[in-house]
């Protein structure tokens, strides 16, 4: 070995005494697909100036710390990643800017599987065979601000889900479209934990031949399900099924949809809280089976139950704004909940139906700073749920709630109306309205 020379008072070190670690890096951060571009060629470079023409030939080249942009047309090829991004340097897919891509496969429109650290953004599923989005065994996946629809087909055996997430950790799914699936818009299964099911839009999502598909379906532990719109789906806005437990659904807006606003069936230690539910088939947020263990608080429920809702569907099932059922009761919270019907029916339901507030606060002892109220929305005929001055569910919630957040669905800060008094207000901050939105004086 040649040892170092010294000179000077420094050690010099010969090249051949100083091996230099090798780094892996992606020969580029960018890749382009445009299959309506006249230069595109898959033998090409995948530059904006020669770009892939397919988006299978620009998948395979990812690498961690690489976005791949997919520009025009209409490509029936699935987004499938063969490799996973790390914390610093995640892969993203997303459309070119300016462009508007659809994918339109046999199969599934993204199948994320086995993945990790990848964002798919900006583009449009639809008509895929199976779910529009997959995701499943993976972690760390964001899915953000696609446009979702039909999804599956209306036969038994041939639904499909416009995005589904299986067995998978610390994800978000937020700022999607998802609508007119034949099958349920987003579902989280199969112990899918740590996800954040944000600002999203699900409607008009149905199986067609049977009541069925809902908005959203959580049928795993540990989720957060926050700020979304779900409305005219064939059965409930939002569902939490067995196998859900641990939930927080908090400032959803949920209206007109076939079955609930929101349900939970046979689940425990959920937290249903500040959400506005809206003229839905049946019970507007409805506890049930052996569900238990809930916290129901700062929510606004109005006229469910009472109209039929989702195309002309009958509701003859259970009623209420808010109904708690079976072994519900002894171990639910209900409280700082505005309800309301303007026409005759169930009003609420704790254990046994009532057709006033009054009347089920004497009876069960819950409920002591609710109100029976018109909340006065500002159109509840166009589906303008948002408040107007000297409505009832002004400054009357509880902000000490788990859940409680301090800002609304539109993102706008708690503010106190200096024309309400707050004297059923509880908390650290005693002028949070209740409902998904805060009136901005």
């Amino acid at each position: 070995m040649k040892l170092p020379r010294r000179a000077a008072g420094i050690i010099v070190l010969s090249a051949a005494a100083v091996t230099c670690p090798l780094v892996a890096r992606a020969a580029t951060t960018t890749l382009y697909v445009d299959k309506t571009a006249s230069g595109c060629s898959d033998s090409g470079p995948g530059t904006a100036t020669t770009p892939y023409c397919t988006v299978v030939k620009g998948v395979s080249k990812l690498a961690a710390g690489v976005t791949l942009y997919i520009g025009n047309g209409t490509y029936t090829e699935t987004v499938k990643p063969a490799v996973s991004g790390t914390s610093g340097a995640p892969i993203t897919i997303t459309n070119w800017p300016g462009r508007h891509p659809v994918l339109a496969p046999a199969s599934y429109g993204a199948n994320i599987s086995s993945r990790a650290y990848i964002t798919l953004s900006g583009l449009t599923f639809t008509g895929t065979r199976y779910d529009g989005v997959y995701v499943s065994g993976s972690h760390d996946v964001t899915v953000s601000g696609n446009t979702v629809s039909g999804a599956g087909q209306p036969v038994s055996g041939k639904t499909a889900y416009g995005i589904s997430v299986r067995g998978s950790t610390a994800s978000v799914v937020s700022g999607n479209n998802v609508h007119d699936n034949f099958g349920t818009g987003i579902l989280l299964t199969s112990g899918s934990t740590g996800i954040l099911v944000d600002g999203n839009s699900a409607s008009f999502n149905a199986e067609g031949f049977r009541r069925n598909a809902n908005g959203i379906n959580v049928i795993s532990p540990g989720n957060t399900v926050l700020r979304n719109v779900t409305h005219d789906n064939e059965d409930s806005g939002i569902q939490f099924y067995t196998g859900g437990n641990n939930n927080l659904a908090t400032l959803n807006v949920t209206y007109n949809n076939g079955d609930h606003g929101i349900d939970d069936l046979n689940v425990t230690g959920g937290r249903l809280i500040g959400n506005t539910v809206y003229r839905n088939c049946t019970t507007g947020i409805n506890v049930e089976g052996t569900s238990g263990n809930y916290q129901v608080l700062n929510n606004v429920a109005v006229d469910n139950a009472v109209y039929p809702a989702y195309k002309g569907i009958s509701c003859s099932r259970r009623a209420g704004n808010i109904g708690i059922w079976d072994s519900a009761p002894s171990s639910t919270t209900v409280d700082h909940n505005l309800v309301w019907l303007t026409r005759s029916g169930k009003l609420y339901a704790f254990g046994t139906t009532y057709t006033s507030l009054a009347a089920m606060q004497a009876a069960t002892h819950q409920e002591a700073h609710g109100v029976q109220a018109d909340p006065q929305f500002v159109a509840a005929a166009s589906w303008n749920l948002r408040l107007t001055g000297g409505s009832a569910a002004i400054d009357r919630a509880d902000s000490g709630a788990s859940g409680e957040q301090s800002t609304d669905l539109d993102g706008n800060p708690r503010v106190d109306d200096p024309g309400t008094t707050d004297t059923y207000a509880e908390g650290p901050r005693r002028y949070d309205d209740l409902g998904a939105y805060e009136y901005q004086p």
